[in-house]
Order: structure tokens, then C-alpha cells, then sequence
């Protein structure tokens, strides 16, 4: 599973084969036809989870709710850009506070 982080207004979003946008609206993405690669923004983050963990946390949790269990985590990943099957498009550029480059750069 695929997940878009977008960097504009920090939301989360699944990705499916419809495109999808983020709370802001200034990030998107979707699967292609192969249900394996995404198309989605730049600047933002694709995010992974690992489909057998997810399926054995959800049906322990489904169990159990109440319970804690080791099961329950999974593993995670930050997919590099570099990866072939996360396609990147240019998306808007992360806009900048004054105030804040001001605090970094010393001026």
C-alpha cells in the first residue's frame, strides 16, 4: 500500500487508481494500470506499508481491540525518489514564510 504525504499541508492520502488530492489540494496521485506504480507530486513523500503486516495488525486488532500485541505493528518506509515504481511529477513549489527564512539564514 501507498500512501502520499504532501508537503504543502502535511496531510496523508491512500492512493487508488482514481486520482487523489490531498486536503490543500496542491498535492495528488493515483495508481497506474499495473496496481503497483504511483504517479503523484513532487515535493512530497511517497510513503509505504508493508501489505502483510497491515493484513496481520487488522485481523489481530479485529480479534482483539482491546489488546495490545507486537502484531499490531508494521513496517514503514519513505519510498526514495529513485524508486522505479513511484513516478514523480512537478507539483507547486512549498511556498516559504519570511519570517522563517529570515530565522535561518540569520538576516
Amino acid at each position: 500500500m501507498k500512501l502520499m504525504y504532501c508537503a504543502h499541508c502535511q496531510d496523508i492520502v491512500r492512493l487508488f487508481p482514481e486520482k487523489r488530492s490531498c486536503k490543500c489540494g496542491k498535492s495528488w496521485g493515483h495508481y497506474l494500470e499495473d496496481n503497483a506504480t504511483t504517479v503523484q507530486t513532487w515535493p512530497g513523500l511517497s510513503i509505504g506499508i508493508a501489505n502483510p503486516d497491515f493484513a496481520a495488525a487488522h485481523q489481530t486488532f479485529a480479534a482483539e481491540p482491546n489488546a495490545f500485541t507486537p502484531v499490531l505493528t508494521m513496517r514503514a518506509w519513505i519510498n526514495p525518489a529513485s524508486e522505479p515504481d513511484v513516478k514523480f511529477v512537478q507539483g507547486e513549489e512549498i511556498e516559504h514564510d519570511q519570517s522563517e527564512t529570515e530565522s535561518i539564514t540569520g538576516a
